[in-house]
Formats: C-alpha cells, sequence, structure tokens
C-alpha cells in the first residue's frame, strides 16, 4: 500500500455523518465540494492520522507565504500540482517496499514477532490486561490502520521499553493542532509556511540532505545535534527499528473491519543506541521552558497528572518569553496554533488536544478532546486569567481542605484524618469543567469581559464552597473536629474573596 497513490484515510463524508470510505490522498487535496473527517474507532489514532496527513502535506507542498496557504484553503490542488510534488516522494511512502517501507527497516533481526496489537498503544499484550480490552483483541490489521499505528508510535508515544529510544518530543507529549469541519482545510490549517517553519529553527535543505530514517538510517551509538534534523527527517522521525510482519491469510481488519486482506499480523523489533542532544523544535506541541541557574531547560507537554487540559491551555495558545531576566519560565505554543493567530485576525479558535498520561512506558490514558475558544480570546491575555482564576479557586479549596485534614497542633486543632483535599480536587475538576468550556467558547465571555469574568469567578467560587460543605458535613458531626472545619471554612472564604476582588 503506498499513502501517495492508494485509498487508505478513513473518513466519512457530510461532516462524518455520511458513508465510510477509505479515500486517496489525492482524491483529499484534489476533489472539491465534499466535506470529509477522519473516522476510526479511537480518538488517538483520529489524530495521529490527521497528524500524518499535515506531515504529508507540509513537506510535499510546502507554502511559501501567506498568500499561497489562503490558495491552498481556498482551492483544491489540481491534479498536475499534486502529480508533480509527490512524484520525488512515492518510494519513501510505500509500506511493502522491499528495501525501504514507510518508517520501517527491512532485516530486523528479533527472537519473535511481537504481537501487532502491540503497536496499538494502550491495549494490553502478554501478560499486561486491562479492564475493557484483552490480550489478543486486535490480530490483524489492514494497511491503513498500520500505516497510522506506526506513525502514532513513532511520534505521539512512550517507546517499546527498556533500551528503545522514545519520540523527538518525550516519552508522551501533548499534541495541539487546529481543527476544521472540513479535513482537506484542516490539513492546510495544520500545514506552516516557510518563514514560520524558519522562525522555528527548523531546516529544509531539500531531499538530497533531508531524508527520512528509513531512507537514510540512523547510525548505531551517533550522537545528533538537534539542529541537523531536517523538516522530513524531524516530521516523520522513527527511533526504533521495526518491520511489519505479514498475516498468513487475508482476513477482515480487527479495526476498522470491511472486506478481508493481506494484512500485518505482528511486527519485529531490534533495540539500538544513539544519541540526540537538545530539543528539535517540533510544530505540533507546546513547549514550555524554565530557566535555572542561568540555563534555559525546554521540553514538551505532556498529560503528568489527571488535571483536564484546560489547566494547560494558556501553554497551547499563548507565547510567555523568558528573554527578560526576571522571567524564569516561558511557553511556545504550536506552530500551527501561533500561525492561526497571526492569519486569523484573532478568530474563532478550534484546538484538537491529545495525548497520553503514562508512568514510563505504560499508559495510564487517553486524553483526546476538542477545545473551543471564541473571537477574542487572545487579547490583552485574558484567556490566561479566565485559566488562572479556575486553578487558584482549585488551590485555595484544596488547600485548606488538607489544612483541616492535617490539623495544628500550634493552634490546638484536631485534623479530620482523612484524604478529602484529593477528592476534593476531583469534584471541582469534574463539576467545573462544563463551565468552563462553556464560558471559554461564549462569544460573550470576551465581548462583555467585565461581566463575564465576575459571573465565572463567581460559579467557580460556588462550587468551591459547595464542595467543601459537602465534604466536611459529615465531620461536623464531631465536636472535637468544628474548630478545624471553621478556621478552615473561614480561610477558604477568604481565598475566594480575594479573587472575587480581584476579578471585580
Amino acid at each position: 500500500m503506498n499513502l501517495l497513490e492508494d485509498p487508505w484515510i478513513p473518513v466519512r463524508a457530510d461532516d462524518g455523518a455520511g458513508a465510510f470510505r477509505l479515500l486517496t490522498y489525492r482524491d483529499l487535496l484534489c476533489e472539491p465540494g465534499q466535506r470529509w473527517q477522519i473516522s476510526l474507532p479511537r480518538d488517538d489514532l483520529e489524530l495521529a492520522c490527521l497528524q500524518l496527513l499535515a506531515c504529508m502535506a507540509q513537506v510535499m507542498f510546502l507554502p511559501e507565504d501567506d498568500a499561497a496557504l489562503r490558495q491552498r484553503l481556498a482551492v483544491p490542488l489540481t491534479q498536475a500540482e499534486f502529480d508533480t510534488a509527490i512524484a520525488p516522494f512515492l518510494d519513501w511512502f510505500d509500506l511493502d517496499h522491499p528495501t525501504q517501507p514507510f518508517m520501517q527497516m527491512r532485516g530486523v533481526k528479533a527472537a519473535e514477532s511481537t504481537p501487532i496489537q502491540k503497536l496499538l498503544i494502550g491495549l494490553p499484550e502478554g501478560n499486561n490486561h486491562a479492564f475493557f480490552n484483552e490480550a489478543g483483541e486486535v490480530r490483524k490489521v489492514s494497511g491503513p490502520v498500520a500505516a497510522i499505528a506506526l506513525f502514532n508510535q513513532a511520534s505521539n508515544c512512550p517507546s517499546f521499553g527498556g533500551g528503545f529510544k522514545g519520540s523527538l518530543r518525550g516519552g508522551a507529549p501533548i499534541t495541539t493542532l487546529v481543527f476544521d469541519r472540513d479535513l482537506r482545510c484542516m490539513v492546510w490549517r495544520n500545514v506552516l509556511t516557510r518563514p514560520r517553519v524558519e522562525e522555528r529553527q527548523i531546516e529544509a535543505p531539500g531531499l538530497a540532505q533531508d531524508q527520512p530514517s528509513w531512507v537514510l538510517p540512523i547510525a548505531e551509538k551517533s550522537t545528533i545535534q538537534w539542529n541537523q534534523i531536517g523538516l522530513m527527517r524531524g516530521l516523520f522521525w522513527q527511533p526504533a527499528h521495526v518491520e511489519l510482519v505479514k498475516a498468513d491469510e487475508a482476513r477482515v481488519c480487527d479495526v476498522l473491519g470491511g472486506k478481508a486482506t493481506t494484512g500485518y499480523s505482528g511486527f519485529l523489533k531490534e533495540k539500538f543506541n544513539f544519541t540526540v542532544e537538545g530539543v528539535w523544535p517540533h510544530p505540533h506541541g507546546a513547549m514550555t521552558m524554565t530557566r535555572k541557574k542561568g540555563v534555559l531547560e525546554q521540553r514538551f507537554a505532556g498529560f503528568t497528572t489527571t488535571a483536564p487540559a484546560w489547566t494547560q491551555l494558556s501553554e497551547f495558545v499563548l507565547p510567555r518569553s523568558t528573554q527578560s531576566k526576571d522571567a524564569k519560565e516561558g511557553s511556545s505554543p504550536a506552530g500551527p496554533i501561533s500561525q492561526f493567530e497571526s492569519m486569523g485576525d484573532d478568530a474563532r479558535l478550534d484546538i484538537l488536544v491529545g495525548g497520553y498520561r503514562t508512568n514510563q512506558a505504560s499508559v495510564l490514558e487517553r486524553r483526546h478532546e476538542l477545545i473551543g475558544l471564541a473571537q477574542g480570546w487572545g487579547k490583552e491575555a485574558r484567556l490566561t486569567q479566565l485559566v488562572e482564576i479556575g486553578k487558584d479557586a482549585k488551590k485555595a479549596l484544596r488547600g485548606k481542605l488538607y489544612f483541616a485534614v492535617q490539623g495544628n497542633k500550634v493552634k490546638g486543632l484536631k485534623g479530620l484524618g482523612a484524604a478529602i483535599h484529593e477528592i476534593a480536587e476531583k469534584l471541582f475538576f469534574a463539576r467545573t469543567e462544563n463551565l468552563i468550556y462553556m464560558t471559554f467558547s461564549s462569544d460573550a465571555t470576551f465581548r462583555e469581559w467585565g461581566e463575564a469574568r465576575r459571573d465565572y469567578a463567581q460559579q467557580i467560587a460556588r462550587h468551591c464552597r459547595d464542595i467543601f460543605e459537602e465534604l466536611t458535613d459529615p465531620y461536623a458531626l464531631k465536636p472535637e473536629l468544628i474548630p478545624v472545619i471553621a478556621w478552615s471554612r473561614r480561610a477558604l472564604n477568604n481565598d475566594l474573596k480575594k479573587l472575587m476582588e480581584e476579578t471585580a
């Protein structure tokens, strides 16, 4: 299967409500009039499919400037434009190429084949079991699923385990892309112009010097400087030696269904060592910077706790500079987000956010969602203010309940003992999530800023008080615990009052 010629993109027409089909890349970029949406049974694979499509367009159809990108958004490519651009890449995107298969190495040495299910991140394999899935649930996948899963494993997932390298963005980075209801337009909205690629200090030297690792392999035990990695090589970075294993007989794909085909039942994987020094500025994730002892440390944002995505929204969409001497922290949004702001005249922005919360190589949960930001989100750091109100309120609630749990010997306050502050944090996130996202996406929020911000803060504070009372009421039946509850309640109300005064 060749990703540039064969049908492999799983889509539905009519904004995702139509019949399922596999679309060719040519049809997606060249055919006018149809509004396709990616259709896969897993949200992480859908995001990886979009990212793969955008990466392909980025290296094959790199827009020279904003005018060229706007033209791509407005009008589909002609057949001639498409054929000319893809011609040099045809052999690189063949999943079954005899010598340089897409994102694989030929001749991988492994004692045994790894079941294909291991390529679908988060599903159990071997002795690892999850509640809703079983080992061996996916025994065979088709070419489209294999290609998407290979790209996802290399770009967005933790490594295969000890001795295997992970992606250029770290073990489990968050991917942030711009959403559009039209798949063709959505691909182009996540393609950067040449000047913006250069702004991220990514070289695009051409095919002779910039080839993917399955064409120009990474040397064993080599040390690679981040700025030696070009656009093509970085977007399609494959840190592992893997090789798909064909199934013995034609079967229906266990992920997509459909007709029986000769797909893949497993893959071979082999350890090899190398070092990348520095952080390659991948365009599809937000980067955070921390200055410690005069040294700037960079890393890509990830889901390290159970906190929802909105708590990192400021980093996702708004840059923070570390140029001043006093600035100890900064952030840089993903390239498509920054580009949208500079081209969109502060228009409404819908962001696809996805990633995994992990413990080393084990996936604890998948996190994928769509966040809408109403027009005006970028003005005067208003979005940051809304995020901080929510985070400060949660901090006040958790902190005052923690005091109630621990008590204070100096003040003669006996603690509750039970860790209700942890329950409070979960309740806060669960009960405020709808309010927070509705506030972010409402046109009235940024148009009627003062009133909307006060109302938002009041509702957040009300949730905090309700949660506090709900969790402490059972303990108020014991007279010896009433003082610590009263002290904590008063302190919480003081914090919430300060929060309300700041929004007045």
